[in-house]
């Protein structure tokens, strides 16, 4: 279905020749198995002081694009990308070519990389202009992080590599989130076993590869245990990123001498309550960090859990205050490479481009049934 009806985002009428059009998968928002094509006309000719206009190139998608979906309502997520009343634009992470710049410092044809919407082109409004990056300040980006707003320049990026932008665009996001979740539990672990329920997701590994290597510079005693479907055990042993992996229907293996931290990336009320049956008062804490099982029908209860939420963005913003901008970069650099030359034979590429593959892909990866060893590099041409 395409239409010619600007979305709430972009809302000035265009001029004959001076249009940019911007192709937009729409969903809706209490049926995300309906998707919609929209075709939107961007002037060009009449953008505000500061305005810019991205051209998506590429970006990643996985399971975790699906949470902004699922928690599109509960987190904020659909106030990123603003369209038409009942549909949302979901986020992706992605590069992007300023294709038009209002903005002095911000030269048309600059790549960057940052939080996109499931669009071809997008205008935003550049602000916080820095040597690192800049961020979107336009009025119509109802934010719930500034985290989500940073363009980084890629010029001037340590963390980009030209030559593995298919790792960067499926995991950087993900791996950010690794990053300040491993230096959070170091900072608060008392020596427990660490539970990472789905744990063959791109986060999870992340997460459990920080938490292992550097057990021995943290004078750590800590266990890392993946917890994953049968069918994902092999896969994730593979990777070398867990002390331990078991599957969910041998949770009676866990030792019950231990004591345990549940950090649960599935949001899955019954698998919490199977982890709970299994070692009963030996779980003295639970950590919410994603939803992959978003079609769970029973959700976890934070209070009945006595568990926290851990909102990544943040420790980010924690830590980048505390350590600067350019030193937190730096840090998160030297960690990411580490863990892409660490799994790097895991996982494979796959390209899908135009709107019937995206749509095909998110499709796939809604239903649960997507690769979870691909790494999507998707475009719209």
């Amino acid at each position: 279905m395409t239409s010619s009806t600007p979305s709430s985002a972009q809302s000035s009428a265009p001029e004959a020749n001076s249009p940019v059009t911007s192709t937009q998968i729409w969903l809706n928002q209490n049926n995300l198995n309906e998707t919609k094509v929209v075709d939107v006309q961007l002037d060009s000719e009449h953008l505000s002081e500061g305005e810019l206009i991205l051209e998506t190139d590429s970006f990643g998608f996985s399971a975790n694009n699906i949470t902004y979906a699922a928690l599109g309502f509960k987190m904020g997520y659909w106030g990123f990308f603003p369209a038409e009343e009942g549909y949302g634009i979901v986020p992706v992470w992605g590069f992007a070519t300023v294709k038009v710049s209002r903005h002095p410092d911000i030269q048309e044809g600059e790549k960057v990389f940052g939080y996109l919407p499931m669009a071809s082109h997008w205008v935003i409004k550049a602000g916080k202009v820095a040597p690192h990056g800049f961020s979107d300040v336009h009025e119509n980006r109802k934010s719930i992080s500034p985290v989500y707003d940073q363009y980084l320049r890629c010029s001037a990026d340590p963390g980009y590599d030209a030559n593995r932008e298919a790792w960067q665009l499926n995991f950087r996001p993900l791996y950010m989130t690794s990053f300040v979740l491993d230096d959070y539990v170091a900072e608060l672990s008392k020596g427990e076993s660490l539970l990472l329920s789905s744990a063959s997701s791109k986060t999870a590994l992340g997460t459990a590869q920080l938490l292992k290597d550097q057990k021995a510079q943290r004078g750590a005693s800590y266990k890392v245990i993946g917890l994953t479907s049968p069918a994902n055990v092999d896969m994730v042993k593979a990777t070398g990123c867990y002390d331990d992996v078991i599957s969910y229907s041998e949770l009676d293996k866990l030792d019950k001498s231990d004591t345990f931290w549940l950090l649960d990336f599935a949001a899955n009320g019954t698998l919490i309550n199977n982890i709970t049956q299994a070692i009963g008062d030996k779980l003295s804490k639970v950590s919410l960090i994603g939803a992959t099982d978003w079609e769970a029908q029973e959700k976890p209860n934070p209070k009945l859990l006595d568990a926290e939420i851990f909102f990544a963005p943040s420790r980010v913003k924690l830590r980048q205050k505390e350590w600067g901008h350019d030193v937190f970069l730096k840090k998160y650099a030297k960690a990411w490479q580490g863990f892409a030359s660490k799994v790097d034979n895991t996982f494979f590429e796959q390209s899908h481009k135009g709107t019937k593959d995206i749509v095909a892909l998110y499709k796939e990866t809604l239903s649960g049934n997507a690769d979870t060893k691909a790494l999507n590099v998707v475009s719209f041409k």
